[in-house]
């Protein structure tokens, strides 16, 4: 039964769309179940009609807009410039 169905489905994606779709899927050596998904375009019942019980997600993880700045290497501390004024005098 899936050789046929993956058949129709590679000839799907090979082509452009039709407006005799629903003839074809009639015409497809199917059960009713998988005939019934292709016509309402259901995934799920299609991945049914294949043995797969699974779920499946997609997730798209998207960039910020802004990048976050880099922080300063530990270790990478800027030079202290000495004081202008004298503090107290620590022998004292």
């Amino acid at each position: 039964m899936t050789t046929p169905l993956i058949a129709f489905l590679d000839t799907l994606g090979r082509l452009p769309p039709s407006s005799d779709f629903e003839a074809r899927v009639a015409a497809l050596d199917v059960d009713a179940p998988t005939r019934a998904a292709l016509i309402g375009r259901d995934s799920s019942a299609l991945a049914r009609a294949f043995g797969d019980t699974r779920t499946m997600w997609c997730w798209v993880a998207a960039p910020e807009d802004e990048p976050k700045p880099i922080d300063d290497v530990p270790g990478d501390e800027p030079a202290r410039e000495p004081d202008e004024r004298p503090g107290p005098d620590p022998a004292a």
